[in-house]
């Protein structure tokens, strides 16, 4: 999961990484350069080695994923749009108007699979919820960058829109 650029532009600073293919991601010039300004996410940026290590400070957890995944049969299971669960989600915790800092009752954390082959079952299996951003059923691909940057977005408008900025892991 990766993407600081696109975390940066949405006011989303706290970026986790879970056993990536190369532990020397985040110092790669290539990476850096990415980036495009956002490199105090990267700076700050931190790596574990289990996704329960990444959440263990979390009391929601979400999984990404598509309803439909074109490359393999996966299990089944119950995604929930984006929108209306962060819509739910700010409401339970009473977040509204770019509060959430001050609400520290949610830590959220939003898990993000590879671009290649998205989430592990095991790893959907210890999210409190599922979101699946509603695609063609037919031609639901979406790169990585481009999921972050709309369950980002959601998450924003959730909390109020243009003033908001909050944890995302």
């Amino acid at each position: 999961m990766f993407d600081s650029c696109h975390r940066k532009t949405m006011g989303f600073t706290d970026l986790a990484l879970v056993t990536p293919r190369d532990p020397k991601v985040i110092n790669r010039h290539k990476v850096i350069q990415r980036a495009s300004g956002a490199n105090e996410v990267l700076k700050n940026a931190t790596i574990f080695n289990s996704l329960e290590e990444a959440v263990h400070d979390r009391n929601v957890v979400c999984g990404t994923g598509m309803p439909v995944d074109m490359f393999r049969k996966r299990l089944e299971r119950n995604y929930v749009e984006p929108r209306v669960f962060f819509d739910k989600l700010a409401a339970d915790y009473e977040i509204r108007g770019g509060d959430q800092q001050r609400n520290i009752k949610l830590r959220l954390a939003l898990i993000f699979g590879s671009e290649q082959t998205g989430m592990e079952e095991s790893d959907m299996d210890k999210c409190d919820a599922l979101l699946g951003i509603p695609t063609n059923p037919t031609f639901g691909s979406l790169n990585l960058a481009a999921a972050v940057q709309l369950i980002a977005y959601d998450w924003r408008m959730a909390i109020g829109g243009a003033g908001s900025y909050g944890d995302i892991c």
